[in-house]
């Protein structure tokens, strides 16, 4: 789903009211300008929404005589506006994140520069606006992690999450009578979302339950999926508590879980062929290519503080995802899965235990958060087959949030069916140390959103 007009409409109307707050002075930074220096002619306030940049200006020089202002920010795509002598706001897109970038403003009379006034400006990327309409304060998911997401043929975009809430929000707080779901469902339909939850009609249940725990004594925490015809595939992880504490959880193996589309319906539910060790998560990323489904495992080989953690990748046909599963060797397909090896070109990274893999033009992309606790480095590696051998690892984002006392952030998630101006829609979690704060602060336990160019995962 590429973004219809419908949806550019509601960004807009949601980047208005988020202007509107900033004459409220929400998020307005201090004047970048002001440097103590008697040249300084204009008070500026900036902020920013994701890649934009919005400056908003008074002239503190009243004497002075001019036509109009010219404002520059060198690295933005934009480069160079003007706006006339009356007017005191604009804003610039494509502008770097968390880098300093030189931005000028200039008063002009008869075509020539005659002040200017210039300063360094940070912005951090984070799209404010998509994150309201994707996890709102009420009437859907309101908290949660696990974010991956499906298009839907309808070009609706199905959002699979884990432990999740429902409950209202209220000035960034809910109440502690909220429960925690195992997981969830997100519909996001041309700018409007909906919850999905309540397996088998109990309210209190997630949006998927494994059949043989009713109580969620185990549970479920999504893979990917994929759709293929008028069916939905879902892999669902089926989880247990082996050990103590908050980290205690651990992975037993995956389901299949079909659903009837455009109803959602549940179909079945049906263990994947893979009886293999436990330290291999097939279904952690889903990638319907070309008749077959490549379902790629996150493997853990040393699961500590310093992890390793590489890929497989097995087949099937779309159409029969239930058995005949190839695994990749490393030259051709086998059907024994103690056949399977590591994919070549992705051992600079340890590999998230949540990823994706996705076609973008005319290359395979494989997206990753880098598994070392706390590292927050977003990598992308690019190949010409869903299998690589994989290239050109970038570090396209690095978080912020773990340089907070008590936050984390992990499992990073590429939704490119979500695409504006060159750029795709990335999400990250986020979590706290301290589960009191998923209550009192809901900002402790929501995704964050930000966009990435094209070019410069493809270069």
């Amino acid at each position: 789903m590429k973004q219809s007009p419908n949806y550019m409409v509601l960004l807009a109307s949601l980047m208005c009211l988020f202007i509107s707050c900033e004459e409220k002075n929400e998020g307005k930074r201090e004047n970048p300008f002001d440097n103590g220096s008697t040249e300084v002619f204009v008070k500026v306030t900036n902020t920013s929404n994701a890649d934009t940049l919005f400056l908003s200006w008074n002239l503190t020089d009243t004497e002075i005589s001019f036509d109009s202002y010219q404002i520059e920010v060198s690295k933005s795509k934009e480069g160079t506006k003007t706006a006339g002598k009356n007017e005191s706001k604009c804003f610039f897109t494509h502008v770097p994140y968390d880098e300093l970038v030189p931005v000028s403003i200039s008063l002009v009379e008869n075509n020539n520069v005659i002040k200017t006034n210039s300063a360094n400006v940070k912005i951090d990327g984070i799209d404010k606006v998509i994150a309201k309409v994707i996890i709102p304060d009420r009437n859907s998911v309101t908290a949660g992690d696990g974010m991956y997401s499906i298009a839907l043929p309808d070009g609706r975009s199905i959002f699979l999450m884990g432990d999740s809430y429902i409950g209202t929000v209220t000035n960034g707080r809910r109440s502690t009578s909220d429960r925690m779901y195992r997981n969830t469902y997100i519909v996001y339909d041309d700018g409007q979302v909906s919850a999905i939850y309540g397996a088998n009609g109990d309210n209190n249940a997630s949006a998927a339950v494994p059949p043989c725990c009713p109580d969620e004594r185990k549970w479920y925490w999504p893979g990917h999926g994929f759709v293929e015809g008028n069916k939905l595939y879902i892999f669902q992880t089926l989880m247990y508590q082996g050990g103590d504490g908050m980290w205690g959880f651990m992975y037993e193996t995956t389901h299949i879980l079909e659903y009837d589309l455009p109803g959602l319906q549940l179909n079945s539910t049906t263990p994947i062929p893979f009886n293999g060790s436990t330290d291999i998560h097939y279904g952690m990323a889903a990638l319907s290519e070309s008749g077959y489904i490549y379902i790629y495992a996150q493997v853990d080989i040393e699961n500590d503080w310093d992890p390793i953690a590489e890929v497989m990748v097995a087949r099937a046909t779309a159409s029969n995802p239930y058995s005949g599963w190839q695994y990749y060797n490393g030259s051709s397909w086998s059907i024994n899965a103690s056949d399977a090896v590591k994919l070549s070109g992705l051992s600079s990274v340890p590999v998230s235990s949540q990823f994706n893999v996705f076609k973008l033009r005319d290359k395979y992309v494989l997206l990753t958060q880098n598994k070392t606790f706390n590292s927050g480095e977003i990598c992308t590696f690019i190949a010409d087959n869903p299998y690589g051998p994989w290239r050109n690892k970038k570090l396209v984002f690095k978080t912020y949030e773990q340089n907070t006392p008590n936050l984390f952030t992990y499992n990073a998630m590429a939704h490119p069916q979500f695409e504006k101006d060159g750029m795709i829609l990335v999400s990250y979690n986020v979590n706290t140390e301290v589960f009191a704060e998923q209550f009192s602060d809901v900002s402790t336990y929501r995704p964050r959103f930000f966009w990435v160019e094209i070019n410069k995962i493809l270069n």
